[in-house]
């Protein structure tokens, strides 16, 4: 059971950390913050309507879903304001949204890791547990990507990096000992908080970074890098499955 959650966690600090590495390099033209911003919010908007919302959508249908997101847009407000609390401020106000967006990101992405790890568990006894593990490598590269640039920008430390990737880990590992226990018994439930965690990354995705991307440049430029990434996360998906 315990195994479980190790492989679990290990696997997705493979996944995230991989993409933390990513963007250690990307950070390197940090003076094109805002392609890079609107690539990231392509990338998210990519995983969240291509694999996310299908995903919530196969396990409790569409009323579901639609609760799950809108439970999880309004509960930003609260989110955001927990993020002021726990996030790191400076005398740089560029540097606290870097650092805000960075913390939002992991956390809504830590949510929606918890029923992704019961998945796994779950799949131990159905015989498919390979497949989903790969799976779970993949899909936490783009996350990493996207939640660690900002971070980067703001002058991340080696510490704070650790951290970030163990917030986002231990949900799966949490949620991989629920699901090798009670299996996939409860997809409504799961299919809500998938759901839940998609409504928070699409307003964190939008207000903290797509805005952002579009005051440093232009809408239509922003547009355009956000259509790239867009078909990056097609072409990856199409890829890895």
């Amino acid at each position: 059971m315990f195994y479980v959650g190790t492989v679990a966690f290990l696997a997705t600090v493979v996944g995230f950390g991989f993409g933390g590495i990513i963007a250690l390099f990307l950070k390197e033209i940090q003076q094109k913050a805002s392609t890079i911003n609107a690539l990231c919010t392509g990338l998210i908007l990519g995983l969240v309507s291509l694999e996310i919302a299908p995903e919530s959508i196969y396990l409790g249908g569409w009323i579901v879903f639609t609760i799950g997101a809108l439970l999880g847009v309004f509960s930003f407000i609260n989110i955001h304001e927990f993020s002021h609390k726990i996030a790191p401020s400076t005398e740089n106000f560029q540097k606290d949204r870097f650092i805000q967006t960075g913390f939002l990101l992991a956390i809504s992405i830590a949510i929606h890791n918890f029923p992704l790890g019961i998945a796994f568990g779950a799949s131990q006894n159905l015989g498919i547990s390979k497949p989903i593990l790969q799976a779970l490598i993949l899909h936490n590269i783009p996350e990493g990507i996207a939640t660690f640039i900002p971070l980067f920008l703001a002058g991340l430390r080696f510490k704070v990096f650790l951290f970030i990737i163990s917030i986002v880990s231990l949900p799966v590992a949490f949620g991989s000992i629920v699901g090798s226990i009670i299996g996939m018994k409860y997809p409504i439930l799961w299919a809500l908080i998938i759901s839940f965690a998609l409504g928070i990354i699409v307003v964190v995705t939008i207000k903290e970074i797509f805005i952002e991307a579009v005051r440093q440049s232009s809408f239509g430029r922003a547009l355009f890098y956000v259509v790239v990434g867009l078909l990056v996360i097609w072409g990856y998906l199409s890829l890895t499955k």
